[in-house]
Formats: C-alpha cells, sequence, structure tokens
C-alpha cells in the first residue's frame, strides 16, 4: 500500500523523527522513501540579485543537502530504499507539487506546530500540506519531554 513514501525534513531534530518514522514504515511495506527538502527561497526573493543573495541560496541548499546527508545514513542503516531531493520554493507548495508528479501513496512529516501571531499570519508548513494535499499526509507530533 505505500509503496512510494515521501518524507518532508528540514534538518530539524522533528524532521528526522519524521524521517526514522518514514523509514520504519518503508521497512515494513518495502516501499522506497523520498526525503524531500525545500530551500525556502522565497523568503529571499525581495533582496536584490547580488552576492549575498548567492550566498544565502548556496548556504540554504548546503544545508538541505546535509539533511538529506543524515536521512540517507539512517535509510543504510535500515536497508531501506532511499531517495533524496533538495528543491527550492515555498515548502508547502513545493511537497505538494513533488508528491503529485512522483505519485506518492504518502506525505509524512513534522507538525511543529507555530502558536500566535505567527501562525495567524504565515501558518505551518505541516498544516498548509494537510489542508491542500489530495494525499493522504500523516504528520508526527513533537516527541513529550
Amino acid at each position: 500500500m505505500f509503496e512510494k513514501i515521501l518524507v518532508a525534513t528540514d534538518g530539524s531534530e522533528h524532521g528526522y523523527r519524521a524521517a526514522n518514522i518514514a523509514l520504519d514504515l518503508g521497512k515494513i511495506s518495502g516501499g522506497k522513501v523520498t526525503a524531500i527538502y525545500v530551500a525556502d527561497t522565497n523568503r529571499t526573493s525581495h533582496l536584490p540579485d547580488d552576492m549575498l543573495l548567492f550566498s544565502i541560496r548556496e548556504l540554504l541548499l548546503k544545508e538541505g543537502k546535509e539533511a538529506l546527508k543524515h536521512v540517507e545514513d539512517q535509510a543504510r542503516e535500515k536497508s531501506v530504499a532511499y531517495e533524496g531531493v533538495v528543491v527550492e520554493g515555498n515548502p508547502g507548495s513545493e511537497i505538494i507539487s513533488y508528491a503529485e508528479s512522483a505519485k506518492m501513496d504518502i506525505i509524512i512529516m513534522g507538525a511543529v506546530g507555530r502558536t500566535g501571531l505567527d501562525k495567524f499570519l504565515l501558518g505551518s508548513v505541516a498544516e498548509k500540506v494537510v489542508r491542500n494535499s489530495k494525499i493522504p499526509v500523516l504528520t508526527i507530533p513533537r516527541e513529550r519531554t
């Protein structure tokens, strides 16, 4: 049933927790896990196109590759088929777009909720994906401490 699993990671502990659950599901189902990191270049789109912007973009892409490397290492340990993808743009939109174009069976992501004014103004990536995806979404809550 879950042969094509997409997990969104942002390099945080919450993202890695979601990735571990996705990899466990991939192991159980015999499916392939694709990890996606979205470099949020929309936040820099209003800046002038100069070396500073180029450096910020390169830093975002480097962070993405590092986050995916962590998930790749976990996939190798668990013997799960894996692919990593870095894309640029709006995280919620890009996750949904990739999942639909790749015909994913499920999207897994951390549900690190924002609160207060931030949530009102921006909304969370997880909330945008849950509300707009035609593909089932499994959100992983914070670990209880």
